[in-house]
Order: C-alpha cells, then structure tokens, then sequence
C-alpha cells in the first residue's frame, strides 16, 4: 500500500494472460520525472529511478552523470539437470559517487543508503504463485523484469542462501560506453515494463544482457553468421566452461562429432542455432577483459563488509 510505482501488472500473453504478477519481489525500473525526482531530494543533473531492490525493499536511486567506474560480467552457476547459470551486470561506482537509495514509500523513517555496487539482472517473473522452470519458460509462462538489486541483496539471495559459485568477468569498456551500457539498461527497463514474456531460448537474462552491451558498442553480427545469436541458460554452466578451458572441449571438436552425427541439412540447422558460451560472445565483441577472482572468494575476503558493498 501508498507504493506508487506498484506496476500491478497482469501476465500480457499465455495460459496466466489476465492473472496479476507476482511484483511484491521483481520489478522493471521506472524513471522519474524531474517534479517526481525533486520530491525525493534528488538532485537535478542526477537520473532517478524507482523500484531498485535492496534489503527486500523498494527504493529510489539517485546516480550521478558518470559515475561508473567498472563493468563487470557474472555469471551465477546453479544446479540443474543440465550445466546452467544466470547472467547479469555488475555496476561498480566510483568513490564519492556511490548511487543513494531514498526510500520509496514516503513517510518511511528508514536512513538513505549508499552503495558502490548495483547489479542488473534481467528475470522471468512468474503469476502469484508460480515458480520458474527452464522447459516452462519455453511456452509463455513468465513476464520478464529488467531489475536493478544491490550487490549485497543478491549476495544474500546467491551464495549465503543458495551456496552457489558467481564467476566475474571485467568488461574493457570505454568511460563513456560504461555510463551509457547503465543509461540503456535503465532505458530498457522503463521501456519494457513488465509487458513482455520471458522465453528459455531466445528472450532470457543472457540474449537481454547482450542486446544491451550490443546497442551500447555498436556490435553487429557478420553478415554470413547464420541466424541470430542465441543464449539459452544450459551452455553457460561451470561443468561447461571448465571443458573448454581444459581443452578437452573446442569448437573443432563440435564440429567433427556434428560431421560425422548428422546429414547436411540437420548440421546446418545446429550449427546457425547452437547456442553461444556467453565468454566466448564476449570475445567475439572485443570486450572481454581479465577474469577477475569469483564474488564468492571476495566475499569471504571481505569478511561481508563495506569493501564488498
């Protein structure tokens, strides 16, 4: 109640059209108008945003013009039936330009909060009462949020609770492309709402994380590389990755077993729609940067405190 940027959104498409969405949790952001941002102190050259999560709260976030001083990749490894991760974005203030949370629901006696660290994670949102599953998520059961969570909240939800590994990987970006990657995200958000649906293969947080990143450089396919590049879930796990790194996994060997498995029509299907490792797209694009120690040791080296924050 007296939260006016509740969306109380209703599933747009599917089985659960009509059916309200489970927002108590997973919102899209909304930007504020300059009037709506003056009554919560912000200031005027800064950008506002409702409904950032932090501490299972909604808030108000005041980030500065330039103000990022780090993108970073993770991928957070989960257990499933086949190899799986969730993508999202590590936003790394500058010091002296941390983001500051208001809260949201006026008249609330809560203190600001400053944080060096948001995290965007682009998520299925299920109908009140429904849970995500990765075969479900193919058929038009979730809404799909564009969030953005503190650090310190999806450390709670990722490791403390779940014990699950978060690898990080450094973006080689430019000052201006780490500010405006933040500005489409948000933009994104806005945009989107919760009016879109969630799909396994071809709209899930890793296609909706490279959409963004590929606005923000100006990244193309090549003309001659087939259909679209597709992230689904499964490719990106550790079991995965750890393959390809110890070389008994490679691009040549994919091919040969597809060669000697498949008729040409059949291997020309897989190979326009295998899905991509998502460090590989990195590389591709020219942006990945030095693979930096996971959250987990940073964690436990910090004890959890302000260093991580």
């Amino acid at each position: 109640m007296n939260d006016r940027f509740d969306p109380q959104a209703k599933m747009p498409q599917g089985i659960h059209q009509g059916k309200c969405i489970n927002s108590c949790h997973q919102r899209s952001l909304r930007r504020l108008s300059a009037a709506e941002a003056a009554e919560y102190g912000i200031e005027p050259q800064a950008i506002a945003v409702a409904n950032v999560s932090h501490q299972n709260q909604f808030w108000v976030a005041q980030i500065l013009p330039n103000s990022v001083a780090e993108v970073i990749y993770q991928l957070e490894n989960f257990p499933s039936p086949i190899p799986a991760a969730h993508t999202q974005l590590r936003f790394r203030f500058s010091p002296g330009s941390e983001v500051l949370l208001i809260p949201q629901i006026p008249g609330s006696h809560q203190s600001p909060v400053k944080l060096q660290d948001l995290i965007f994670s682009v998520e299925a949102v299920a109908v009140v009462g429904g849970n995500f599953d990765l075969v479900a998520g193919f058929f038009d059961n979730f809404a799909i949020a564009y969030r953005l969570v503190s650090l310190e909240s999806r450390v709670q939800r990722m490791i403390i609770e779940d014990g699950h590994q978060v690898q990080q990987i450094q973006l080689n970006l430019t000052p201006a492309q780490k500010n405006q990657l933040l500005l489409n995200a948000i933009t994104k958000s806005q945009q989107a709402g919760l009016t879109q649906m969630y799909n396994t293969l071809n709209r899930n947080c890793t296609t909706e994380v490279f959409r963004i990143i590929d606005q923000t450089i100006g990244y193309h396919s090549a003309p001659n590389s087939g259909s679209q590049e597709i992230f689904i879930n499964a490719p990106t796990g550790e079991q995965i990755s750890m393959l390809f790194a110890n070389g008994i996994l490679n691009q040549q060997a994919i091919n040969q077993f597809l060669a000697d498995s498949l008729d040409a029509t059949q291997l020309q299907f897989l190979q326009e729609h295998i899905p991509t490792i998502s460090p590989t797209a990195l590389q591709r694009r020219g942006i990945k940067g030095m693979e930096l120690p996971d959250l987990n040791y940073e964690l436990q080296n910090t004890g959890g405190g302000g260093m991580i924050w």
